[in-house]
């Protein structure tokens, strides 16, 4: 067997001082990050030339796409002799709101979210609590109070004289006055209002677990199909280097070397593909009826994948729009202050409701009264009044306590939303910026690991530095195609939260416009 003899010239160094320094600027990034972000990356295999050893990661294929409003994009991918292009996410501005807004391509059909948000379990439970209230002002409107109907019959025994036949009968009820029929009146109808606000924010909270199931899907199937590419590149330059074995120009332990990286490939694809089958049964089983991305795409390869397809995050974000406050109008279509503010509204009424009630209500009746055998008539009218007592005005002390701690409530949820609303505003920003960075990170890494391999076929670097130059390579994709599936999440949730997709509102027109 020819023995390889490795040296390394100035030029060489280079090689191998870039891996530890890619290393940093990874790390670097992330810590500024705080949390997991990504980039889009180029899907594209590589080929077997003599005996160089291929690339893990595939070679960039052009960031020149140009941006495009959300959902205006349908393009294919653009086939050349080995890979699709895949065009890069465009810049958008994060504080800013379009006019007109158009329905992000990277999210499910609005009308089939709409039917899966209207059957789910909790939805239906809101809409059962609107009926609840109905019935509940239909009762406040009739008032607690009953007619009440009484009838006596006595024998009258008198000495000296026959027994005498008497009888009575009589009809009251008690009587809501000084405005209280008025105030129940008002309760009902804020009940009514308050259980429609309850399934407003039922909503919006089920579109936002729905959204966030969304993204996690394509997060973890992105990931499954990266490693399934990586897996098929690793089995190629397997094939490679027991063929160069054979014809003994490396030796054995670089075989064994890229047997175990092969088989650790395997072990992460696995990994990849568990969790993204389990998020899918999850969006399944949750969600029944919502159309999922095709399983088919995933495991027919990277050749089937379209780069704006739902598992690519390369959707387009729109970057023509002015600056507007996003705060201002996510705070103001927050149905959960909404629901806190008419809890307050409600408060106060049971305020004024027990004021009242400490003035007792009269009962009013009617009897008719017949007296020996009818020879005495009698008609009267009764009225009675109850005697106030410590009780009634304990109420009243409750329900004002009542009102303060929903006005205290409705303060915390006021600060909530607005610091929410800011955080949010903070994420989509720092999203785009963050997918910038590790796009470039990712380009570097590329650029570095097929530096690396170039080396190593020149016999200017160990194979040991190719293995770490691609994993790190790999590992900067994965990071940027995380970073761009982030903005878009955070894009759609800044379009969720201020009512501009998946809105209660579009739905109540359109029900007014089908009545």
């Amino acid at each position: 067997m020819k023995k390889r003899r490795l040296t390394r010239s100035p030029g060489c160094g280079g090689f191998s001082l870039r891996v530890p320094a890619l290393a940093i600027t990874l790390a670097l990034v992330c810590a500024a990050a705080g949390a997991q972000t990504a980039s889009p990356t180029t899907n594209a295999g590589a080929n077997l030339k003599g005996h160089e050893p291929p690339l893990l990661l595939s070679p960039a294929s052009g960031n020149d796409e140009k941006s495009r409003a959300v959902g205006e994009s349908k393009a294919s991918p653009e086939k050349t002799g080995d890979s699709p292009k895949t065009p890069a996410l465009p810049t958008f501005s994060a504080l800013s709101t379009p006019t007109r807004f158009t329905y992000p391509a990277a999210l499910p059909p609005e009308a089939a979210v709409r039917r899966v948000l209207e059957a789910l379990p909790e939805l239906q439970t809101a809409r059962a609590g609107i009926n609840v209230s109905i019935a509940e002002r239909q009762r406040l409107e009739s008032g607690p109070y009953e007619w009440s109907v009484r009838g006596e019959a006595a024998r009258r025994r008198v000495r000296y004289e026959k027994n005498f036949q008497d009888y009575e009968v009589s009809v009251d009820r008690p009587l809501r006055w000084f405005g209280k029929a008025a105030k129940d009146e008002a309760l009902g109808k804020q009940a009514v209002v308050l259980s429609n606000a309850f399934y407003a924010d039922t909503w919006h909270e089920a579109g936002r677990a729905l959204l966030a199931a969304w993204f996690g899907l394509l997060r973890e199937e992105r990931v499954a199909w990266r490693m399934n590419e990586q897996v098929a590149l690793s089995g190629k330059l397997l094939e490679g280097m027991q063929k160069r074995v054979r014809a003994g120009d490396v030796p054995k332990m670089e075989l064994m070397l890229a047997q175990t990286e092969h088989q650790r490939l395997i072990v992460v694809q696995q990994q990849a593909a568990q969790r993204a089958q389990l998020a899918r049964i999850a969006l399944e089983r949750k969600y029944p009826g919502l159309p999922l991305p095709g399983a088919a795409e995933l495991s027919s390869g990277p050749a089937a994948l379209s780069p704006l397809s739902p598992l690519s995050p390369h959707s387009p974000i729109p970057a023509h729009v002015e600056r507007t406050d996003w705060g201002e109008r996510i705070a103001a279509a927050n149905h959960e202050h909404e629901q806190a503010t008419m809890q307050v509204e409600q408060k106060k009424l049971l305020v004024e409701r027990s004021s009242l009630e400490r003035m007792p209500d009269p009962t009013v009746g009617v009897r008719y009264t017949s007296e020996r055998d009818g020879e005495d008539k009698i008609v009267g009218l009764s009225v009675s009044i109850p005697l106030p007592g410590e009780a009634r005005r304990a109420g009243h002390a409750g329900a004002l306590a009542e009102l303060d701690q929903a006005r205290q409530e409705e303060m915390r949820i006021r600060n909530k939303v607005d610091r929410e609303a800011r955080q949010l505003l903070v994420q989509a920003a720092s999203a785009k910026k963050i997918a910038a960075t590790l796009e470039t990170v990712s380009n570097e890494a590329r650029q570095n690991a097929a530096l690396v391999a170039k080396a190593y076929a020149l016999g200017e670097s160990a194979f040991a530095d190719t293995l770490l130059a691609n994993r790190q390579a790999l590992e900067a994709a994965q990071a940027s195609e995380s970073a761009h599936i982030d903005a878009l999440e955070s894009y759609s949730r800044l379009l969720l939260d201020s009512h501009q997709i998946w809105s209660l509102e579009e739905e109540k027109e359109e029900i007014s416009k089908s009545e």
